[in-house]
Formats: structure tokens, C-alpha cells, sequence
């Protein structure tokens, strides 16, 4: 099979670009930010990003609480996570780009490769936000390229993270190279330490859980962990019982910390993990900014990264995806 591109499509109301070849299908939202909706790996006949089960995905506009729209699939977060006010400015929840429109347009179109590309520009601060999505022939391996440029007179401290949110199901494995753990002050839990070594996390009824052991569905548990001092750039859930795993590359050294949200039937009874590899931590910006761990962009500079989420058969290709700390 070729590899095909279709704007032609609605879900929702809204428009729908679809991206296919003969291993994945792949949806795009431009109206929601280029929300990346859907990956379907046709050899799995698997859905491998989770759906919110009680809300579809309907337009949003700027500054709306975005746990309220949360309806599942892949977003982009940047300036910022919670709503914080930066040098007067106020920049709301999650950030600028996942509630407004993206403009898009078809790069390349062949039978052996499709791109598409998706811009934004900042309201609360003057960026230009794009990102290529290129589909080649045979390739299990949905390739972006990233572009964040400051346009403006004065430096920008900002967060900028992927947001896949994938599915769980009973006997599911969180596979993260990072050293430490730092819990989030706000889903402390479970957890008897604010930090620790990965994977072993010490727990209030004393002892450890193994983090690479992910809770069932409906554990009733809450996580939201920063993995941080990463000896490569990847992160992936893997289910061994489908013997299918979903994996994202990155560059380390721009995307330098990992966190990772999981609800196991705790927040609003919802069952997904969130993959959020980021360039800094915690989620709080401003608190970010005093501790030096965010990513600056200097006045007329662009930061340019590629990101590889892949589809991984069976453990072998699991193992060696480790190895390779992640596909380039």
C-alpha cells in the first residue's frame, strides 16, 4: 500500500486530515490545535491513543479550563501547563496551543511519503509554533518535526511538552531511562518520599512499588511523576498480553525530563497514562523559571527538534527499542 493523505473527512463537526499507510492510520485536528486524535496500528487493529469515554472532542476557545475539554488523543502544551501570570502577563491553562485553530498545509504528497504542517502564533506572547507530521511508506513510525520561535524583542522562559495520552489495561509496563523520580506536591498519594530512585518508589504502607508495573484500570490510584536525569530519549507504555507497545523519541538534551500523569480509575474515574516528555519541570511556570529548569528562547531564535512516536511488535522489538534509546 501507498501512502495516502485525505482533508476530505469530518469527525465531529470538524475537519479531519488522515494520514494512512499500510501500518498506521493517523487523524489530525487542525480546529483543536492539530490535536493528533488518532493512531490506529492496522497490524495491531488497535487504537493506540485513549479516547476520553463520556466527552468528544468540540472546539474550545482561549482560556477555557482544559481538564474540562480533555477529550483524550495527543496535544501540544506550550508556553505553560497550570494557568500562571508571567511578567503580567497571564497565560492560560495548558498553555495557547491545543484550544485555538492551527492553519495547515500539505508539504508533500507521494506515493512514498506525506507531510503536513501545522502553525500557530501566540496571543499572550509573540511565538510561531509549528510542527511537521510525515507519514513514509511501510513505516510504523509517525515522524514530527518541531519549530518554536520567539518573534518577539525579550527573551521567553517557557515549558513546551507532548501530550499523548494512552490507554491501560491490566498487566500494561511504563518503560522510562531516567535515574530519579520527583512526585508532584499535589498527588503526593501513595507516596511516602518526594523523590526517589527509579523504578522503586517507597510507599505509606511501608515498601516499594515498582513503577515499571503500572496499576490496573481500576486501582482507584492517581499519579503525576517527574522522571528526571534521562540517560536517553524515549518513553513508552508497552502491553505485553497484545504483545504491542507505543514509543516516543526525543532529543534529551531539549526535552529533558519526562512526566508522566496516570490515573488508574482515580481522577474523575478516568483510566489513561500521559506520556509528557517536557523541557523542564514542574508544572508550575513561574516556580519553574526560579529553579532554572525551563527552556529559553532568546529574541529572534527558533528552537528546531524531531520526535518519533512508534509502534513496537512484540517484545523483541520492545527490548531493542530500549537499546537503541528510542528510533531516529
Amino acid at each position: 500500500m501507498t501512502v495516502r493523505f485525505s482533508d476530505a473527512w469530518r469527525l465531529h463537526g470538524m475537519q479531519a486530515l488522515i494520514l494512512e499507510n499500510r501500518q498506521l492510520r493517523v487523524t489530525v485536528l487542525p480546529e483543536l490545535g492539530g490535536k493528533i486524535w488518532s493512531i490506529v496500528s492496522k497490524r495491531h487493529d488497535r487504537e493506540m491513543l485513549w479516547h476520553h469515554p463520556r466527552m468528544f472532542p468540540r472546539q474550545a476557545h482561549y482560556g477555557v479550563t482544559y481538564d474540562n475539554w480533555f477529550s483524550g488523543g495527543w496535544d501540544e502544551v506550550f508556553p505553560n501547563d497550570y494557568p500562571v501570570t508571567i511578567d503580567g502577563e497571564p497565560y492560560p491553562d495548558h498553555g495557547e496551543i491545543w484550544s485555538l485553530p492551527a492553519t495547515w498545509h500539505l508539504l508533500e504528497g507521494t506515493s512514498n511519503i506525506v507531510s503536513v504542517a501545522l502553525e500557530h502564533r501566540g496571543i499572550a506572547i509573540p511565538t510561531r509554533f509549528r510542527k511537521i507530521l510525515t507519514l513514509r511508506i511501510d513505516e510504523p513510525h509517525l515522524r514530527l518535526q518541531y519549530e518554536i520561535a520567539n518573534e518577539g524583542h525579550q527573551p521567553l522562559k517557557t515549558h513546551w511538552k507532548l501530550h499523548p495520552a494512552l490507554p491501560l489495561s491490566t498487566g500494561a509496563r511504563l518503560h522510562l531511562p531516567v535515574r530519579r523520580v520527583v512526585v508532584d506536591e499535589d498527588f503526593s498519594g501513595a507516596f511516602a518520599q518526594p523523590s526517589f530512585d527509579w523504578p522503586h518508589a517507597p510507599i505509606q504502607e511501608g515498601g516499594d512499588r515498582d513503577l515499571r508495573l503500572l496499576p490496573d484500570p481500576d486501582a482507584g490510584d492517581t499519579w503525576f511523576l517527574y522522571g528526571t536525569e534521562l540517560d536517553a530519549g524515549y518513553c513508552a507504555v508497552s502491553y505485553p498480553e497484545a504483545g504491542v507497545s507505543f514509543g516516543v523519541s526525543f532529543d534529551p538534551e531539549v526535552l529533558t525530563s519526562v512526566w508522566v500523569f496516570g490515573t488508574f480509575g482515580g481522577w474523575r474515574s478516568l483510566s489513561t497514562i500521559i506520556l509528557e516528555p517536557c523541557t523542564g519541570f514542574p508544572a508550575r511556570l513561574d516556580r519553574a523559571i526560579e529553579q532554572e529548569a525551563v527552556m529559553m528562547l532568546k529574541p529572534g531564535v527558533s528552537l528546531s527538534t524531531a520526535v518519533v512516536a512508534s509502534i513496537l511488535d512484540g517484545e523483541d522489538e520492545m527490548a531493542a527499542f530500549e537499546d537503541c534509546g528510542g528510533v531516529r
